[in-house]
């Protein structure tokens, strides 16, 4: 306990006491934390008993949102406020953060107002916080949209939600007691975090000023049962979240008709919050790569990105100058963030690199050997021709310019990372628009790839595909795919220019 003289609603205080055995089953259940120690979870690991068989019951509070109703995605609010919320838990050190008295506070200029947030330094502050509460923030945002008002509407969840969207039930190597810590440890961090706002107005909607708040308030509530040997045990936690009055002015669907309030809105893969579970820890990387990518996904940008701006990101600006400088920053900065891309690859968010500033000799060596051939004696003609004239240049200070000029194209994602099209607006779209795979010949591919000025090797990498899969496609004896049709659309342009009248 921070404090001399603990809270008398805080478990550990209760469980020490001397008339323990005179409460009831109910009042254990109904015990909460303080919201003034920061530590409670970890006074209770010391104090309380891991169980090896599940309670029979439970008196859980019974969960008020369903998320992921489809089965692939689900709304989550986007705005500007979640989005630096989780810029910040990512890239928590390599933000220039300043002290204010008990707090430390990181400002976010942008073109439409301010966003001021702050971060109790009673626990080291920035440093101790895991980025994995990030997925909070993005929990607590897909919640908040199932409320019509979440500034004044509880959303109301247990562990089990969060074990579920955590991905935390296929881990083995971790008991209950240790999964409720975790989670009550990662909502504690996330919930510290403040924001104070300054938005200028715009059309209908006037000037926002939000004094210094909390993004999400919660209660906790700490089920702890007993067994017949008297030892107590944690047995589940449940949680009840208000979001903060910026949801009023960014999550308002009432007000958005009438254009005098936000409602911005992205959607959140089923797949994403356990991926960046399996990955923190040696990928840290790939988890900022995958949370720009999903804010970008929903603003609509173009998904084209600069290698530069990716690291960036990853790595912060002071890092990046002293690579400059020094080869063995360079060489640890290259390998690393290639692992990052290869993390993004297996995980089915594959990116499209630009053939012309980011060639196949400065592309990672596991992008060249997804294009191997299956013949043996094909594979080793592939081989020989990539390792022709293609140096080790991973120390080298000319690779490290030429990715800082290199760009993505973009990145084809998996299926829950995009939002369903109604399929009459789909036909719609792609009637007059995009050529048929009947019309599209072998032919046609190949004068639209000369026309760009790409080789056969460089369309490969770029669908991820053999070389000699692409010599079939153009002699016309493999028949393209749809989906491969689509992506060759976005590579070579409008593909109908090219087909033969005659």
């Amino acid at each position: 306990m921070e404090d001399d003289t603990p809270c008398k609603t805080c478990p550990v205080y209760v469980l020490n006491d001397t008339a323990i055995d005179q409460l009831s089953a109910s009042e254990l259940i109904s015990l909460s934390p303080s919201n003034y120690c920061h530590k409670v979870y970890s006074c209770l690991s010391e104090l309380l008993t891991t169980t090896s068989y599940k309670p029979s019951y439970i008196e859980y509070p019974q969960p008020n949102i369903t998320l992921y109703q489809n089965g692939k995605n689900h709304p989550f609010s986007s705005c500007l406020v979640i989005w630096q919320a989780c810029n910040i838990m990512t890239r928590r050190k390599y933000h220039k953060w300043q002290q204010e008295g008990d707090y430390i506070f990181y400002e976010y200029q942008g073109r439409s107002g301010k966003l001021i947030y702050r971060l109790p330094t009673a626990n080291n502050g920035i440093s101790d916080i895991d980025i994995r509460s990030v997925l909070i923030h993005l929990l607590f945002a897909a919640c908040a949209t199932q409320k019509s008002c979440p500034w004044e509407e509880e959303i109301v969840i247990n562990d089990r939600v969060i074990t579920d969207f955590l991905g935390l039930n296929q881990r083995k190597d971790m008991n209950r007691f240790k999964k409720l810590i975790l989670i009550q440890s990662l909502i504690e961090q996330a919930c510290q975090l403040m924001v104070e706002i300054e938005w200028q107005p715009r059309g209908k909607i006037k000037a926002i000023h939000v004094p210094q708040e909390l993004i999400w308030s919660v209660d906790t509530t700490y089920h702890i049962l007993t067994t017949e040997e008297g030892k107590h045990y944690l047995s589940g936690l449940s949680f009840r979240i208000l979001a903060g009055s910026w949801s009023f002015y960014f999550l308002n669907q009432e007000k958005a008709r009438t254009k005098t309030a936000y409602y911005q809105y992205g959607w959140l893969p089923i797949s994403l919050p356990p991926k960046i579970m399996n990955l923190w820890q040696r990928h840290e990387g790939a988890v900022v790569m995958l949370i720009y990518l999903l804010f970008r996904l929903r603003v609509g940008q173009d998904r084209s990105a600069k290698i530069a701006t990716l690291l960036k990101l990853i790595y912060g600006e002071e890092y990046l100058q002293l690579a400059w400088y020094k080869s063995e920053v360079r060489r640890k900065i290259i390998s690393a963030f290639e692992s990052d891309l290869e993390q993004l690859f297996f995980y089915r968010l594959k990116p499209v690199f630009e053939s012309i500033t980011y060639p196949p000799e400065i592309q990672p060596l596991w992008l060249r050997a997804q294009n191997l051939p299956d013949d043996p004696e094909e594979a080793l003609q592939y081989w020989a021709e990539e390792t022709i004239g293609v140096p080790n240049s991973i120390n080298s200070k000319k690779k490290w310019i030429q990715m800082l000029n290199a760009r993505i194209l973009g990145f084809e994602f998996p299926e829950d990372w995009l939002a369903e099209v109604p399929k009459v607006k789909l036909k719609q779209r792609t009637k007059n628009k995009s050529p048929t795979v009947d019309n599209i010949t072998g032919e046609t591919i190949k004068r639209a790839r000369i026309a760009k000025g790409i080789s056969q090797r460089q369309l490969s990498s770029l669908l991820h595909k053999s070389q000699s899969w692409i010599r079939d496609v153009e002699s016309n004896r493999y028949k393209i795919k749809p989906k491969y049709l689509k992506l060759l659309t976005s590579i070579l342009g409008d593909l109908s220019m090219w087909i033969r009248k005659d």
